[in-house]
């Protein structure tokens, strides 16, 4: 019991220090930020990982538990994750996002068709770590309602055409977000039909996978995450340096050095 106590203990201070870089972290990204195109400025700190995160979660959303429902074959062992693929020793490639998040949009522009082609080609392992912490930040559900569609895409056998989708569809103005009525028109635009897209609808409307995606977000922070886009690679986080051009970012992450 005293074991258990002090595990309580340790997770409670790691995630109030992550609350406490996460603080400092949007702070720098208000005065920073600055979204644009081009391989040319993708390496800019602001751009692709100043994303601050702060403690996600809206006052009338129940906390998560060990028994909330998951996304077909998602579990706790690898933080909640949607693991895209298997390729026997292949890098690993973990990538931490919000739906929301303007630079994580910029990321899948600048990046998203090489990092799915190469999971294609077996040449890494990638898994999506979806975040809900822009809710607080801007006062609204729509990180938790994406994601939770997310959830509901990947138990319908199309979550990284959904991924896609939502953020090639992210609004202009953070904070947007989309309507539910929008989500369930990118799951039939991932190619749901019949049953399949009927049983998603309903996913949507009753929230099946909120309690998921606030335990994945409560994974990150345990983690240490502290800006989004994040992307680990054998367990490292990749260096700005890895965004240099787009063969820099593929070498980063099928070669990554040892």
């Amino acid at each position: 019991m005293a074991q258990k106590k002090e595990s309580a203990k340790s997770t409670r201070e790691k995630a109030a220090e992550a609350r406490a870089a996460a603080q400092a972290a949007e702070r720098r990204r208000e005065r920073t930020i600055r979204i644009v195109g081009g391989l040319a400025v993708v390496a800019v700190v602001g751009v692709i990982l100043g994303i601050g995160i702060t403690q996600s979660g809206n006052n009338d959303t129940p906390a998560p538990s060990a028994d909330s429902a998951l996304p077909t074959g998602i579990t706790s062992e690898n933080g909640y994750g949607f693991q895209v693929n298997t390729a026997a020793d292949a890098p690993t490639v973990e990538i931490y996002e919000d739906f929301q998040c303007p630079a994580c949009a910029n990321l899948e522009n600048q990046f998203g068709p090489l990092i799915q082609q190469e999971a294609a080609d077996g040449n890494i392992q990638l898994t999506y770590h979806p975040m809900v912490f822009l809710d607080n930040n801007l006062q609204t559900d729509h990180s938790l309602r994406a994601a939770n569609a997310f959830g509901c895409s990947i138990t319908g056998g199309v979550g990284e055409q959904f991924h896609n989708l939502v953020y090639a569809n992210q609004p202009a103005n953070e904070g947007d977000g989309w309507t539910d009525e929008q989500l369930k028109q990118f799951g039939a635009d991932a190619g749901l039909t019949g049953e399949a897209q009927s049983a998603f609808d309903k996913c949507v409307d009753e929230g099946t996978y909120k309690g998921w995606a606030q335990l994945s977000n409560d994974a990150a922070f345990e983690r240490g995450i502290s800006g989004t886009p994040t992307i680990y690679v054998n367990g490292k986080e990749l260096k700005n340096d890895a965004f240099a051009s787009e063969q820099a970012f593929k070498d980063a992450i099928t070669n990554p050095q040892q």
